[in-house]
């Protein structure tokens, strides 16, 4: 009689002593794997892998023969040469790097999917995108209002998300002049959930489209890893014989400017869910100009809508060293006359497939500094912008001035967590703020 192996140990309950997770099969051919509890992986390799203490890298000699051995399964492994798009198997160096990049990126473009409707619309889902939208909103009449019955209003809302019924609400928009004036859209709070739950799950989708140097609204990124990056390689390449030259392009009103049509083009792409494609049409026509700022879904069209111009800064136009966040872009180079030309690429580029123009530009010597993500930045140190102190010591007399001590202390926290990725300590001096501990980043 067969010995029954209890589930716990994995394996099947008739593989007798060859069950269970201490007997482990690694040798399997790709056909003969099988979906048991254990382990029981097939193996490209025709040699077992009990003989090698360490695997061997196959020639592509041996990938001929493998492939013309009997009964050959012709599926594709997850290592090596045999992964679709990946370069140079082992290989190393910044030019594989680029390459590999190119290729996921070729490959993330080409991909649609489908069948997203119901990801987004799970009770998990809409219970985090509840979550999410709640943080800091908690004392707020729309979370108030909407947390009494927040079950039901969850259900309804993703019922209406699902069958096409969902309309978004009007939304509260107001000013702002600082540093320049700018329309905000804010949203009711049943709104930003969908919008949450919708961005949890094209959000990923859409992130995997964009390239390494893309900062902006990206995890992992940010203004201070934009900073790290162009100091690091102003470093690197100023150590190169000749001068060092920085290209530095603004979009003129970016959010305001970006075409409907262009990036429905980009969304459609991606997606081919009907459902899903309905529901972002509720947020974002199909026709017009424009998308609103403070809304979560144009945050991350606004950053695929630019993607366009990293895919042809580094695939195009190969330069390696380029950086964007948002609409503002940073190329480096030795010679000025490329960079020029690289500017009017750039700007033919986006005039012609985007719809965008370039508020202002300039070519000028890294000995001067670049401004770039709200610093000043050089080879061997980083500075807040001018204009930044400025409206930091206007608010600073202005708090003072009213005793708003708590919107001061909060202004403060902010402002000091930005200024310490700065060579600040003399400006904090100054402001009377030298007690608060400030890190010095000049090493990048």
């Amino acid at each position: 009689m067969t010995l029954r192996r209890p589930s716990i140990f994995g394996g099947s309950w008739i593989n007798g002593s060859n069950a269970g997770s201490r007997y482990a099969n690694l040798d399997y051919w790709a056909e003969n794997s099988n979906d048991n509890i254990g382990l029981r992986a097939a193996s490209d390799d025709p040699l077992s892998t009990r003989r090698r203490s360490r695997p061997r890298r196959s020639s592509s000699t041996d990938a001929v023969i493998i492939r013309m051995a009997a009964g050959w399964s012709a599926r594709f492994s997850s290592f090596g040469e045999h992964i679709a798009r990946s370069g140079t198997a082992g290989s190393s160096g910044a030019t594989a790097v680029e390459t590999r990049d190119r290729h996921q990126e070729d490959d993330a473009m080409a991909r649609k999917y489908r069948n997203l409707i119901g990801p987004i619309t799970d009770d998990a889902n809409m219970r985090r995108a509840f979550r999410l939208t709640s943080l800091g909103k908690r004392l707020t009449p729309g979370f108030l209002e909407y947390k009494e019955f927040s079950i039901i209003n969850l259900q309804d809302l993703a019922r209406a998300m699902r069958d096409g019924t969902y309309v978004p609400g009007m939304p509260y928009e107001f000013r702002i002049f600082d540093p320049k004036e700018r329309l905000i859209s804010a949203l009711p709070f049943e709104d930003r959930i969908a919008q949450h739950a919708l961005c949890s799950v094209i959000g990923p989708i859409f992130e995997a489209t964009l390239l390494p140097r893309a900062f902006a609204c990206r995890p992992g990124k940010g203004t201070h890893a934009a900073a790290i990056a162009v100091q690091a390689d102003m470093r690197r390449l100023s150590r190169d014989s000749g001068p060092l030259y920085a290209l530095k392009t603004d979009f003129s009103r970016y959010f305001a400017s970006i075409e409907h049509a262009a990036l429905w083009r980009l969304i459609e792409a991606k997606i081919s869910c009907r459902a899903t494609l309905r529901l972002i049409e509720t947020m974002l026509p199909r026709t017009g100009i424009g998308v609103p700022i403070g809304n979560l879904i144009s945050q991350i069209f606004a950053n695929i809508y630019a993607g366009v111009v990293d895919r042809h800064l580094q695939q195009d136009l190969g330069e390696r060293y380029w950086y964007r966040y948002m609409d503002d872009i940073v190329v480096l180079g030795h010679s000025t006359d490329h960079l020029r030309r690289v500017r009017a690429s750039i700007e033919n580029l986006s005039r012609e497939r985007l719809g965008l123009r370039f508020s202002k530009w300039s070519i000028q010597p890294v000995s001067r500094g670049v401004n770039f993500v709200g610093y000043r930045i050089w080879p061997t140190h980083k500075l807040l912008r001018r204009d930044s102190v400025i409206r930091a010591r206007r608010k600073i007399a202005a708090y003072h001035a009213a005793g708003e001590h708590d919107r001061l202390e909060r202004f403060l926290a902010a402002w000091t967590g930005h200024a310490q990725w700065a060579d600040s300590r003399n400006l904090m001096k100054s402001l009377g703020l030298d007690q608060a501990p400030v890190r010095r980043t000049s090493d990048g």
